[in-house]
């Protein structure tokens, strides 16, 4: 494979960065910086070890819904959406 763009990032400060924390600006910044750096993606994966489960499981859809595996955030976490195609 030639001219392939790979990145592992963590997820950092889980919605904050998205709702313009001060603590976060500069992981904003950076990554800001970095998607300039990488092509439209073809896809994204996204492996995330918040479920046990006795076989590995894959979640798709045409149209994926958001998951919110977290708590504790402000009311404005639980609106966020990215309506990207399955």
């Amino acid at each position: 494979m030639s001219n392939v763009n790979i990145a592992f990032i963590s997820h950092g400060g889980g919605p904050m960065p998205l709702l313009n924390d001060p603590s976060h600006a500069d992981l904003v910044t950076y990554l800001t910086s970095l998607a300039s750096t990488f092509k439209k993606p073809k896809a994204i994966l996204l492996i995330s070890a918040h479920w046990e489960g006795s076989v590995a499981t894959i979640t798709a859809s045409s149209h994926p819904e958001m998951i919110y595996d977290y708590s504790g955030f402000p009311a404005a976490a639980y609106q966020l959406q990215y309506p990207s195609p399955g």
